[in-house]
């Protein structure tokens, strides 16, 4: 996975809050005052507050989870941002008004100023390409293929652009299970010991990362679907938009 800029700043920025996580977390278990009940601690040590005993595997995990929810919702912004379009009125949404050649080739100049002015999106780029279509071959089908193929790049370019969200969310099970491996092998160390007490810990804090790491994974995989969902109705959106305001209404 080649990091860009942009992967480089939202790794920075889940350091920064994964590390306050860790920090917040360490000041509530070294303070906790003497009366706390017991399940509490073991609550603080579940989610990582001791660092040095293992805590750091939850640290990476949440590394990973927080950079994970950047990336779903700066693309989810990204796919609001682009519904927004809709509401452009650039195309006619009247059922009665039927569309001439010059009225295409004017629909095909007011989208390329709009373009001008405001971010390229699907909506746009099936309006002006369907547009340059009709005007060059006059065939409502050609129009239909170039709508479908624009919706099918512009779908492969979502897939692409969701390939860090694939990784971040692999890699957390992936990571609580690495800390368990590393628990367990740490426990088999020490049993020559017999201090069971040690034992029953460090077993403990490697079944920990496996249980937060699957946790986290469900959640995140909830608001990655959703997402996807999002995605796929916005590409929808977009072709029916097109097909019944654009190509239905050109009189032939």
């Amino acid at each position: 996975m080649q990091l860009q800029k942009e992967d480089i700043s939202a790794l920075s920025r889940s350091v920064l809050y994964s590390s306050i996580i860790m920090i917040i977390l360490a000041l509530c278990l070294n303070f906790l005052p003497q009366n706390t009940p017991i399940h509490f601690k073991r609550i603080l040590l579940l989610l990582g507050a001791d660092f040095s005993s293992g805590g750091y595997i939850q640290w990476i995990i949440y590394i990973a989870s927080v950079w994970s929810v950047i990336e779903i919702f700066k693309l989810k912004n990204q796919i609001i941002a682009e519904t927004s379009y809709f509401k452009a009125n650039l195309l006619p949404t009247d059922e009665k008004h039927l569309l001439m050649a010059d009225d295409v080739a004017k629909i095909h100049h007011k989208v390329k100023e709009f373009e001008s002015e405001h971010a390229k999106t699907l909506l746009t780029s099936l309006i002006k390409n369907s547009c340059a279509k009709f005007r060059a071959t006059k065939s409502i089908s050609e129009m239909l293929d170039v709508i479908n193929i624009l919706t099918e790049l512009h779908r492969d370019t979502a897939e692409m652009e969701q390939t860090n969200i694939r990784f971040l969310l692999w890699s957390i099970p992936s990571l609580g299970f690495i800390g368990t491996v590393l628990g367990i092998s740490q426990s088999l160390m020490i049993a020559n010991s017999n201090d069971m007490e040690k034992i029953t810990a460090t077993l403990g804090v490697a079944f920990d990362t496996t249980l937060i790491s699957l946790v986290l994974s469900i959640i995140l995989m909830w608001f990655f679907h959703e997402l996807q969902k999002l995605t796929e109705k916005f590409h929808v959106q977009s072709k029916e938009y097109v097909i019944e305001n654009l190509v239905n209404k050109i009189e032939m």
